[in-house]
């Protein structure tokens, strides 16, 4: 019997939520199409195409550092033989000019049509099916097809057994018919993540090209090792260790993992890279325990002295004991004075940290339960809760990684508070600023601009800028932006309000420019926002 004939897909977007969406929207396997993995940029693409050979590449064009048109040429010119598919947001005849020139099959516009693109997808496999069979050298391409189908398995097994979709005769036969470097005995999971050090707006692509070269570097340094990889949405690396673990070097796991780590450490000038061992278990059937430990791990990375490899017998796990915030912070936040909030919020945290690197969800916890306390607070004095933030303190917290990054958040909510209370207290005991305050609020989805509410108002800019900042102690603009970040926040808690449709809807000509202004007054990006909001929702129906 022939095997079923397989066509390889690579997607390649800088967008984590388009490369999300094509990937599942979707169901490739039914036509017998496998995605062999995604791409964040030109780069790491260019560096899968060379490892799979993925038969169709899906590429958007405008991305940083090598775009979409140079990763094709670039691959023509190594004699890759796929088929490209150019999405864009741009209908403009240079792009698919170029595109025609590098041998571009397809050029399609951005918001795209899934059923277009399934369809054109089923095309292209016919084509490359129909050339398969006048190949005289078959074999080799049964050859290539097996090499795919073997690294695909790899690929799915973690995602497999972290679902518990196979039983034991099935994880045995998989084991068996691809060759899998791997045994069901006792094993561990070690979770890697990679973040950056810069506090950047958007994902940035160079992580994900970062680990997807260290993850070659494990494939190729470890070969003949019990040990398969995986990708791990978004910026995490799984490997997966049969128990007892000796490198070919004679480097326990431990030691492994420092050097490869460290080595690609001292090469990135603005990424970190953690990684945590989970607890052994004793069949590769029991590896979501292994997991959860080593997520759970991963979390004291908050703290550098714990190191780039993280173990949970080496942490204390218990909670040290519940610290209640006192009235200085709230009275600092009622008089509007910022250097004294940034000072009582210290003492409090330094508090929380008499403990040595206590669990990071404790410092979430309180630092949530603080929150959620002055919203309370300040109800009493505005007209309802605070609008200022509206957010999951606790899953922002979850996603900033660093104690610096905690702090500088708290700092942004409580003084938003703060700003917030002055402005309310502006607009009730003045009536310029109360009218300016209504003009804005009508015209919030208009963009409203500086001269347009001086029009308005009937005064100069240099004047009302003046006057404004003096009675509310807010730049004009910087409140405005608040009010769309606010009017954002509101919008994402609904599913049916994408990220890209909020932005546009705010005016925002460039997506990543609102995705940077999101996340510097929220602490998430408008994407991991919406899924944490929408997740805490499901949960509780």
């Amino acid at each position: 019997m022939n095997p079923i004939p397989t066509i390889t897909l690579l997607i390649v977007d800088d967008e984590a939520e388009i490369r999300s969406g094509l990937r599942s929207i979707i169901p490739w396997e039914d036509y017998s199409v496998s995605v062999i993995g995604t791409a964040a940029s030109g780069a790491e693409a260019l560096d899968m195409i060379r490892y799979y050979e993925p038969d169709i590449v899906i590429t958007d064009i405008q991305m940083p550092g090598m775009n979409g048109l140079e990763l094709v040429a670039r691959a023509k010119k190594e004699q890759f033989d796929c088929s490209f598919v150019i999405l864009s947001g741009y209908d403009e005849f240079e792009y698919a000019k170029s595109a025609i020139r590098y041998g571009v099959k397809e050029y399609l516009l951005k918001p795209i049509s899934i059923k277009e693109l399934k369809e054109l997808i089923l095309t292209l496999k016919e084509d490359i099916l129909s050339k398969r069979d006048n190949y005289s050298d078959r074999l080799s391409t049964l050859h290539k097809l097996r090499s795919a189908q073997i690294s695909i398995q790899k690929f799915n097994l973690i995602p497999q057994l972290l679902r518990g979709d196979l039983s034991s005769l099935e994880l045995e036969k998989v084991i068996l018919d691809y060759s899998l470097p791997i045994r069901n005995k006792e094993c561990c999971i070690v979770y890697i993540q990679a973040f950056s050090t810069n506090s950047g707006g958007e994902e940035m692509p160079e992580i994900s090209l970062c680990l997807s070269t260290l993850k070659k570097s494990f494939e190729e340094a470890l070969t003949g090792s019990s040990l398969l990889t995986a990708e791990y949405p978004s910026s995490g690396l799984l490997l997966l260790v049969n128990l007892p673990f000796t490198a070919p070097d004679g480097s326990s796991l431990t030691e492994t993992l420092r050097t490869h780590i460290g080595r690609k450490i001292d090469t990135e000038g603005n990424i970190q890279i953690v990684a945590a061992i989970g607890r052994p278990v004793s069949s590769l059937l029991s590896i979501p325990a292994s997991f959860k430990d080593a997520r759970q791990a991963i979390t004291w990375h908050i703290y550098p002295e714990t190191g780039l490899v993280l173990e949970s017998k080496d942490l204390k796990m218990d909670q040290p004991p519940i610290i209640m915030p006192g009235n200085e912070i709230l009275e600092a936040i009622l008089k509007d004075r910022q250097e004294e909030i940034i000072t009582h919020f210290n003492e409090y945290l330094n508090k929380l940290l008499t403990t040595p690197a206590p669990p990071p969800s404790y410092l979430y916890s309180m630092c949530n339960y603080l929150v959620i306390t002055l919203q309370s607070q300040l109800s009493k004095h505005l007209d309802g809760m605070p609008k200022s933030y509206t957010g999951n303190t606790f899953a922002t917290l979850q996603s900033l990684n660093s104690l610096e990054e905690i702090r500088s958040f708290m700092y942004r909510v409580l003084s938003a508070f703060a700003e917030e209370l002055s402005v309310n207290r502006a607009v009730k005991s003045d009536p310029l600023i109360e009218k300016a305050m209504d003009y804005i609020h009508k015209n919030l989805l208009k963009n409203p601009r500086t001269e347009e509410v001086c029009s308005f108002l009937g005064l100069s800019k240099s004047y009302f800028s003046t006057y404004f900042k003096n009675k509310t102690q807010l730049n004009f603009r910087d409140y405005t932006l608040d009010l769309k970040i606010n009017y954002a926040q509101e919008q994402l808690k609904f599913s049916e309000h994408t990220p890209s449709e909020v932005s546009m809807v705010l005016g925002y000509e460039d997506y990543r420019s609102f995705s940077r202004a999101f996340k510097a007054r929220t602490g998430l990006t408008p994407t991991d926002y919406q899924k944490q909001y929408t997740s805490d929702e499901r949960s509780r129906q």
